[in-house]
């Protein structure tokens, strides 16, 4: 039963996050909004609605390990694992622009969280003070994207695609949109459950299942379109749309949850933190040599998100050093 939770809400949560960003798109469109600010402020935040409605729904519900866990396995997920096998599927361009301001903006985003988390809790004042960051990051983003074609800028080219297939009228979009919004409610409710429920079952910690099952359902959707995009040759975006993600993730997803319920922090999660601050600082180096992740380095960010989920095992006492040549 707890895997019909947690599978059945995933998919909830996948579907509602789509119609929120469909139905967004469309009441963005019907009131002649710039691609610009539908990409930003629609898309992105639409794509990131997962991780925002899980982060929510478990500090309500008492399980703050899945709250963070959640945002720092999907960072994680998003830099070493979708990035790396879109990378060896084909070379990803990354534009010095999204590698400098976006790429900053990660790292320090992220560095701040293992700062913050040191004193074994995200309060409310730190929840403000990071929506505050968020915010100023949107606005240097949009006023450093303005007039840009979409060529020049991510959240204008998701946005310009996007509109092209839409042609459903606004009334119809609002309707798509508040289905979405309760399917993500619902969903969160469902995944939440599902995931303290197998915790409890397999003996494994609310962390854990944060980390791995629930961050890979949040993260289908930039798993499935980035790897389709890399396939087809449309790899212009893909750096920014991951970068871009995990920066709303960070800051917008954990800044609103605490700032609603204060965040309890696990000690164990100090490790995940670093872990996301280190793949940022390793992912950075690796574009701006010759703004290109390349194949070798496709295949680097792979196994060291492996080499990641070995350790996740060994510390949860699922793998062993002798099952992995260690003694």
């Amino acid at each position: 039963m707890a895997y019909w939770f947690l599978g059945g809400g995933l998919m909830m949560l996948l579907f509602g996050s789509e119609a929120v960003v469909r139905g967004g798109v469309t009441m963005a469109r019907a009131l002649n909004l710039p691609p610009l600010v539908i990409g930003l402020l629609v898309i992105t935040a639409g794509t990131s609605a997962p991780e925002f409605a899980v982060s929510i729904q478990a500090a309500y519900a008492g399980a703050p390990d899945i709250a963070l866990a959640n945002v720092v396995g999907s960072n994680i997920l998003n830099l070493l694992l979708i990035l790396g096998l879109a990378a060896m599927i084909r070379p990803l361009p990354s534009s010095p622009k999204v590698v400098l301001r976006d790429g900053t903006a990660m790292l320090l985003a992220a560095i701040a969280l293992a700062v913050m988390t040191r004193n074994g809790s995200i309060g409310k004042i730190e929840g403000y003070a990071l929506l505050a960051a968020f915010a100023l990051y949107v606005v240097v983003h949009f006023f450093s994207d303005w007039r840009r074609s979409a060529e020049h800028s991510v959240p204008c080219a998701r946005a310009v695609a996007r509109l092209q297939t839409d042609g459903l009228s606004g009334t119809a979009g609002l309707f798509i949109f508040l289905f979405g919004l309760v399917g993500l409610a619902v969903g969160a409710h469902f995944a939440v459950d599902g995931a303290v429920a197998v915790a409890h079952e397999f003996h494994l910690s609310q962390a854990m299942i944060g980390l791995t099952a629930v961050a890979f359902g949040s993260s289908i959707p930039e798993l499935a379109v980035t790897l389709i995009a890399a396939a087809r040759g449309q790899t212009q975006i893909a750096v920014g749309h991951l970068v871009g993600s995990n920066v709303f993730n960070s800051l917008g997803a954990i800044g609103i949850t605490a700032s609603l319920v204060p965040l309890s922090v696990n000690p164990i999660l100090s490790n995940d933190l670093l872990v996301m601050a280190g793949a940022s600082a390793l992912l950075l180096p690796l574009l701006i040599t010759s703004w290109r992740l390349t194949r070798p380095r496709g295949v680097l960010l792979v196994l060291s998100y492996a080499s990641y989920l070995v350790f996740l095992g060994w510390r949860q006492g699922l793998v062993t050093p002798a099952m992995v040549g260690l003694s």
